[in-house]
Parts: C-alpha cells; sequence; structure tokens
C-alpha cells in the first residue's frame, strides 16, 4: 500500500492542486472537492500508471483514499496472477 498510496498522492496534489495535508487515507474524494469530470480524469491517470481499469465505484465521490489504494492493490495482484 505505501508506494500505491504515494502514487494516488502525488497525482491529487499535483494534478488536483490538493493540499497534502488534506489527503489522509479516511478522506473522501468529495472532501479533497473532486467533481465528477475530475473523477473521470484521476480514473484515467491511476489506470496510465498503474495499468489497471479502475472500477467505477472506486471512481465515486464517496469513496475514501484508503479504499482507492486498495482497490489499485488488488486489480495490480490479480493482473500479475494472471499473467
Amino acid at each position: 500500500m505505501p508506494e500505491t498510496y504515494d502514487v494516488i498522492r502525488s497525482v491529487l496534489t499535483s494534478t488536483f492542486r490538493v493540499p497534502e495535508d488534506e489527503i489522509h487515507p479516511q478522506t473522501t474524494l468529495e472532501r479533497l472537492e473532486l467533481d465528477s469530470l475530475a473523477l473521470a480524469e484521476f480514473a484515467l491517470i491511476l489506470h496510465e500508471r498503474f495499468g489497471v481499469k479502475i472500477d467505477k465505484e472506486y471512481a465515486a465521490r464517496g469513496t475514501t483514499v484508503a479504499e482507492v489504494v486498495d482497490h489499485v492493490d488488488a486489480l495490480r495482484t490479480k493482473a500479475v496472477t494472471s499473467s
């Protein structure tokens, strides 16, 4: 999780200009003020960075940063074991 969390945190700060001190595992994407367009872009960026397709429910305003991290990690593990 640390590597994935760090990348996601970096995406949020660099692309969406979310202050680092506002990003915590239990913070929702809504609290970070990501609207529907930003969420779509966020999912696309994560797809490009990690090579996995983020499920729509994990790119929703009520999703926490930790849930996104766990989802990405699960998808990456599944991709590795499927290869």
